[in-house]
């Protein structure tokens, strides 16, 4: 997992949480529709990039946002 990924998952779940990888939206205690939001917000400020309905629909785990983050 890339340093981006981390710094951005810190920033909107807090210092406290374990995420790795194999992390998505249905293990992770505090990932829910909100701070959904403010991870694709902090991506869009990371990459300076709006991102697609489509591909915000699809950034449901860990690795989808780190291959994203990668390309960008």
């Amino acid at each position: 997992m890339n340093n981006s990924t981390k710094k951005i998952f810190k920033k909107v779940f807090g210092n406290k949480i374990n995420i790795n990888i194999n992390s998505d939206i249905n293990n992770v205690y505090k990932w829910d529709s909100l701070n959904h939001i403010k991870l694709i917000s902090e991506i869009e400020k990371v990459t300076k990039k709006k991102l697609k309905i489509s591909e915000v629909i699809q950034l449901t785990s860990v690795r989808k946002i780190d291959s994203l983050l990668k390309k960008k």
